[in-house]
């Protein structure tokens, strides 16, 4: 890519992508990637959470059910992201909501899985993921934290995923980007993640120095899009994914 771009070097964005080899059984994978005492310890938290009433794991199929899972992710993430320690939830605002919420109606059956915990039919956890190439690419995801927080419902979710992943027979079940520690403990393993960039202008090139150098910049670019957005403005038409953090952090 360098080469391709006549780039003199590449920069390390301090931040790392994670994927977890999955192995031909369920079981198989839980023995090689799991701890021990982890493996117990997920066993006890289905079994409480199974005493609290009928829970259900599943892979959704169709447009009713896949809208029903992206109310809950956006409740969910908008309580626990709601930028009081980061940047907010961008899935609270429509545009994103709506592209996200497209991409899982489109590859509802191919390309795009949306899974779901119920709780006596009501949805306590759900996530998004993309299919390629025998990997599941996990982008968004959510819980109930306030209801199911001491069930660990996000990482019975997780190893719920993982188990439909490898009946599907997918070999890695990937993380994606972001340094949350719940990803080592499914067996993730960091890959890090660099950055090329080469300006086309002179405009370009001071465009980069600004985010470069002022990160504030980014937070303000966000502020103005979300005031757009509360003011009824015209929506922007580039869609930016969520940061890392806040669309990766599951557990």
């Amino acid at each position: 890519m360098e080469r391709l771009l006549g780039v003199d070097k590449r920069d390390s964005m301090g931040m790392s992508a994670y994927s977890s080899k999955l192995e031909p059984t369920f079981a198989g994978w839980r023995e090689q990637r799991l701890d021990q005492s982890y493996r117990k310890e997920l066993d006890k938290k289905s079994r409480q959470l199974n005493r609290l009433g009928e829970a259900r794991f599943e892979c959704v199929d169709g447009p009713a059910a896949v809208r029903t899972i992206f109310d809950a992710l956006k409740l969910y993430r908008g309580k626990r992201f709601d930028g009081s320690n980061g940047p907010a939830d961008l899935l609270q605002l429509p545009s994103y909501f709506d592209f996200y919420l497209a991409v899982a109606n489109e590859g509802c059956g191919g390309f795009a899985r949306t899974y779901a915990f119920w709780m006596n039919g009501q949805p306590i956890a759900g996530a998004l993921g993309l299919e390629h190439r025998g990997s599941l690419l996990v982008i968004l995801g959510g819980f109930d934290e306030a209801g199911y927080r001491k069930q660990s419902i996000g990482s019975l979710m997780f190893e719920q995923i993982a188990r439909d992943c490898i009946e599907r027979g997918d070999q890695h079940l990937d993380f994606t980007i972001g340094d949350e520690p719940y990803k080592r403990v499914f067996g993730g393993r960091p890959s890090p993640m660099w950055q090329i960039y080469r300006a086309g202008s002179p405009l370009g090139y001071a465009a980069h120095l600004t985010v470069q150098k002022l990160p504030a910049a980014k937070a303000l670019a966000r502020h103005i899009l979300e005031a757009a957005h509360v003011k009824k403005a015209k929506p922007s038409a580039v869609i930016m994914p969520p940061a890392a953090d806040e669309a990766a952090e599951s557990s």
